[in-house]
C-alpha cells in the first residue's frame, strides 16, 4: 500500500488534515489540480477554535501576525442605524481572539510551508482526481493531468497516475468530484442567493467599516476587513443583473464609491458567487470520506465555513490514526455522527441570519428594524448562538451525572511554578488528556494510570498542593480561575479530553473516574484482526435528550424580525 491516506484537494482543510496526519507519522499524498496556490481570498474570518488548531500545528503566532483582531460586528439598517452590535473577546474559550480577519493567501502560504516541511506528506500538483475505487484493503484513485485552469488536460500533457492508500478524503470544495463520483446527494436548506464579492488591496489608510452588515432592502451589503491590508465588499445581486455586467470594473467602482475610490485601493478580484446552504447526506462511503466544503456549504453570516472544515479535519485525523493503528473501522462511523449535526446547527443559524439580512421587501424590512431597535432600546443584549456539543459519537456512555460529555474543553492560562503563564494545550500536549482537580480521586488508581500512560495519554493536575504533586503529572495552577469555574459549572472533578478538545466524559467521584478511565481505555485499545470487531453502537448511543450546549458565538443574535 503506497500511502496511509490520500487527500484530494489542497485548500485550507486539505492542508490542515494533511499536516495533522503527517505530524502523527502517517504517509499522506495530497492530489491537487492546480499547479500552485490559488493566491486569492475566499474565506475572510476564523475564530478562536481555528486559531487553537493552528497553535497545535505550530503556526499560530506566524498566522496571527498577518491577521487583524476584530472586536465588533454590527448589523445596520439602510439608514446606518445599528440594529445589533456584537462584541468579541480578545481571549475566547479556546484561548485566542474570537474574531480574526484574514487575507486567505497568507494563511495558505503558512499552511503550505508547514505541509512541505512535515515528513510523510507528499504534495502532487497538476492532477485531477477522476476515478475512485474501493479495493479489498483500501482505495485507489486515478488522477489525470490538469491544464492551467485545473481541468483534465488529456494524454498530450502526461499519463494518468493511480494512487493507492488505506483511506481517501475528499477536501475538494463545493463542486467536489469525490462527492459527485460517489453519487452522494446533498440536503438543501433552501438559501441560495447570488452575490457579487469584490476584494481590494488598500493603498493607504482608509476609514472603513471593519465588520458590517447593511440590511438595506434596495441593496443588502456586507463589508469586512481581510486583515491589515485588504478589504471586501459584497453586494446581493438581482437576478436580472448579468455576471458580465456585475464584474465590470466601472460597475464595481460605482458600487463601492460611497466608501473608497481608485486612489484608495486596487481592485484585485470581482466575482459572482452563490451563497448556498447544503449538507451531504453521507460523509463516508467505504474508505472514502468527505470534509470541508465537499461535505457542507453555508452562508457566510456566521463566518463559520472554513472553521467548520477545520473541525472536520481535526475530528477525522485522530480517528484515522487510531484505525491505522489497528482499531476497527467502525470507529469512523462516529465522524459523521458528530460532525453532521454540528454543521447542520450552524448552517441553520447562518440561514436564519441570512434571510433577515437579505430582506428585500421594504415593509418587512421596516418591521424588522423596528423590532430590533426596540430590543436594543430595552437594553437587551444580543443573545449569541451557542455552538452545540456532541451527543453521539466517540464518547463515554451517557450518564445523568456527566454534564461535560461532548462539550468543548476550554483553553485558558495556566502557570507552572515561577515560570510565565502558558496556554493549557502547550502544557497538556496534542493527544488524549486526563485532567483532575482533586488528587484524592487518584487514590489506588495506579494500574489504571499506568495503562493510561501506556496508551499515550497525558495527565494534568490542576492546582494540587506541593506535597501532593506527582512526577508523572503536569501540575499547573489555574491562573485566572477559568478551570474552577468550568468544573464547578459542569459539576465534575475530572475529565478525559480527546485530541480535538471535546470531552470524552467526566467524573464526579473516585469510582466514576475508575469507570470512565476503563471505558476510554477499552475504546482506545486497538483490536487485533482476528478478534471479533466491536460495533460502534455503545459509543454512539445517544445521550439523554437534553439539549447539548457549547460555546456561544456573539454574532448570532436571533434576527427573526418582529415577535408574533
Amino acid at each position: 500500500m503506497g500511502y496511509d491516506v490520500l487527500v484530494i484537494g489542497y485548500g485550507p482543510v486539505g492542508m490542515v488534515l494533511s499536516a495533522l496526519l503527517g505530524q502523527r507519522g502517517r504517509r499522506v499524498a495530497v492530489i491537487e489540480r492546480y499547479a500552485g496556490l490559488y493566491n486569492l481570498p475566499r474565506a475572510a474570518t476564523f475564530d478562536d477554535d481555528a486559531m487553537r488548531l493552528l497553535q497545535k500545528l505550530g503556526i499560530a503566532e506566524s498566522v496571527a501576525a498577518g491577521t487583524r483582531v476584530q472586536r465588533t460586528y454590527d448589523w445596520c439598517n439602510a439608514e446606518g442605524e445599528v440594529l445589533i452590535g456584537n462584541e468579541f473577546s480578545d481571549f475566547g474559550g479556546s484561548g485566542w481572539p474570537e474574531f480574526n480577519m484574514m487575507f486567505q493567501p497568507v494563511l495558505e502560504s503558512e499552511l503550505d510551508a508547514l505541509c512541505r516541511r512535515t515528513p510523510g506528506v507528499e504534495i502532487i500538483r497538476g492532477y485531477v482526481a477522476t476515478e475512485f475505487r474501493q479495493t479489498g484493503d483500501g482505495v485507489e484513485v486515478v488522477a489525470q493531468p490538469a491544464d492551467e485552469l485545473g481541468r483534465v488536460a488529456g494524454t498530450p500533457h502526461g499519463e494518468a497516475r493511480t494512487f493507492a492508500a488505506r483511506f481517501a478524503v475528499g477536501c475538494d470544495g463545493g463542486n467536489s468530484k469525490v462527492r459527485s463520483g460517489l453519487g452522494i446527494e446533498m440536503d438543501d436548506y433552501g438559501f441560495q442567493e447570488p452575490w457579487l464579492v469584490c476584494d481590494f488591496r488598500l493603498k493607504r489608510d482608509v476609514d472603513l467599516p471593519m465588520a458590517l452588515q447593511y440590511g438595506d432592502p434596495d441593496q443588502p451589503t456586507s463589508i469586512i476587513s481581510l486583515g491589515p491590508h485588504h478589504h471586501r465588499f459584497s453586494f446581493m445581486l438581482d437576478e436580472v443583473v448579468s455576471s458580465a455586467e456585475a464584474v465590470d470594473p466601472d460597475e464595481v467602482w460605482r458600487r463601492v464609491s460611497r466608501w473608497i475610490t481608485r486612489d484608495d485601493a486596487e481592485l484585485i478580484r470581482a466575482a459572482p458567487y452563490t451563497f448556498r446552504s447544503t449538507v451531504a447526506q453521507e460523509w463516508k462511503q467505504g474508505r472514502i470520506l468527505l470534509a470541508g466544503d465537499a461535505a457542507h456549504q453555508m452562508p457566510p453570516f456566521l463566518g463559520q465555513g472554513m472553521c467548520s472544515g477545520f473541525r472536520d479535519a481535526h475530528n477525522l485525523a485522530w480517528k484515522l490514526d487510531l484505525v491505522l493503528q489497528g482499531a476497527t473501522e467502525d470507529l469512523l462511523e462516529t465522524y459523521a455522527a458528530e460532525r453532521s449535526p454540528h454543521v447542520r446547527a450552524i448552517t441553520e443559524k447562518a440561514v436564519e441570519l441570512g434571510r433577515v439580512q437579505t430582506v428585500r421587501d421594504k415593509q418587512a424590512a421596516r418591521l424588522r428594524d423596528e423590532e430590533l431597535l426596540r430590543r436594543k432600546r430595552s437594553g437587551r443584549r444580543p443573545e449569541g448562538f451557542r455552538f452545540p456539543g456532541y451527543s453521539e459519537g466517540f464518547l463515554a456512555p451517557a450518564s445523568p451525572d456527566d454534564n461535560a460529555r461532548g462539550q468543548l474543553f476550554p483553553q485558558a492560562w495556566v502557570g507552572r511554578g515561577s515560570g510565565r503563564a502558558q496556554r493549557f494545550d502547550d502544557v497538556s500536549g496534542a493527544g488524549w488528556v486526563l485532567v483532575v482537580r482533586d488528587p484524592s480521586a487518584l487514590a489506588d488508581r495506579d494500574d489504571d494510570l499506568v495503562a493510561w500512560r501506556a496508551a499515550g495519554g497525558t495527565m494534568v493536575m490542576l492546582g494540587a498542593p506541593a506535597e501532593e504533586r506527582a512526577e508523572a503529572w503536569a501540575t499547573v495552577d489555574d491562573v485566572d480561575g477559568a478551570y474552577q469555574r468550568w468544573f464547578d459549572g459542569h459539576g465534575c472533578a475530572s475529565v478525559i479530553v480527546r485530541p480535538d478538545w471535546y470531552v470524552y466524559g467526566s467524573a464526579v467521584s473516585r469510582d466514576s473516574l475508575r469507570n470512565l478511565l476503563r471505558s476510554c481505555l477499552s475504546d482506545l485499545r486497538p483490536v487485533a484482526p482476528e478478534a471479533k470487531p466491536r460495533t460502534a453502537s455503545r459509543r454512539m448511543a445517544p445521550a439523554d435528550r437534553r439539549p447539548v450546549q457549547g460555546d456561544v458565538h456573539p454574532a448570532a443574535e436571533v434576527m427573526s424580525g418582529p415577535a408574533s
